[in-house]
């Protein structure tokens, strides 16, 4: 369905952006690869390239203005064109730059980079993408949001997983992609939001390391076993009470994105898509 298409996946190293990544390749696109370490970025491209398909490594900092503005004419001045935008970037545990001072120095530093890294990248990635696609008639944009963005997790979650600035800039970047839907309709430009629920991420590893150490109710049990919630009523019952009664893959997200990215979806726009088993109802 993807085929001669040219698609832009931004942080695909591993995880949910490799799997992106390698799925639009395998329905046919010619695919742009970043990530911010050199070896991720390569690794992919590699495995992109095995499947015969064309690909280009951009390595780098994609939240600075600078990087996305060169990896997309780079893009561009290699393939000629760019017809989907994957934006992967995002990250729910966030370490400032700079600690703060004061009361709210570590609350306000908080902010500022849960901002950079969640919304703003993807904001700037869109406004860079956006003229080239108008100017060639048509694309696709599919930005990777959060079930985080459509409902309050818990106190303790909150806490040790993903800040209350996580949540809001999830928030804002499905309503930012209904605005830019919008904007952009008239133009050929589909716009949507995929929402990953639950997914056995590295970050989803190191988030069940850190719940099974820091609350004493959870300690002594394996991060994964906690993470799948086996025994209902001592662990969290993240899929207990979800319909399906299992967790979301990686494979589950990007087969979203591929559809999203294709000319099935030609009538859909401005829609936040969970993929979370049913977690979420809104």
């Amino acid at each position: 369905k993807l085929e001669n298409r040219v698609a832009m996946v931004t942080a695909a190293g591993r995880g949910i952006g490799r799997g992106i990544a390698l799925a639009l390749a395998a329905d046919g696109a010619d695919v742009v690869v970043n990530s911010y370490r050199q070896e991720t970025t390569r690794s992919v491209a590699d495995e992109i390239g095995a499947m015969g398909r064309k690909v280009l490594a951009i390595p780098g900092d994609i939240t600075q203005p600078d990087q996305i503005m060169a990896a997309v004419e780079q893009t561009i001045g290699t393939f000629g064109k760019l017809d989907i935008l994957a934006n992967n970037v995002g990250s729910g545990s966030m370490t400032p730059k700079e600690p703060g001072s004061g009361p709210l120095g570590p609350i306000a530093a908080n902010w500022d980079s849960t901002y950079e890294q969640n919304l703003r990248a993807t904001v700037l990635m869109c406004e860079a993408v956006a003229p080239h696609l108008i100017e060639m008639g048509g694309g696709k944009i599919v930005n990777i949001g959060s079930i985080a963005g459509r409902f309050a997790s818990p106190v303790h979650v909150l806490e040790n997983i993903a800040s209350p600035a996580y949540h809001a800039m999830k928030a804002g970047l499905g309503s930012y992609t209904q605005t830019l839907a919008n904007r952009l309709g008239s133009h050929n430009i589909n716009v949507n939001c995929v929402c990953p629920g639950i997914v056995y991420t590295d970050a989803w590893k190191n988030n069940s390391k850190r719940m099974v150490s820091r609350i004493p109710e959870f300690n002594g049990i394996e991060p994964r076993e906690w993470f799948l919630g086996i025994s209902a009523g001592k662990y969290p019952a993240w899929f207990q009470a979800t319909p399906m009664r299992r967790e979301q893959t990686v494979e589950d997200i990007a087969q979203a994105v591929v559809f999203l990215a294709s000319e099935d979806s030609r009538n859909i726009t401005g829609q936040s898509f969970n993929v979370d088993g049913g977690m979420i109802k809104n």
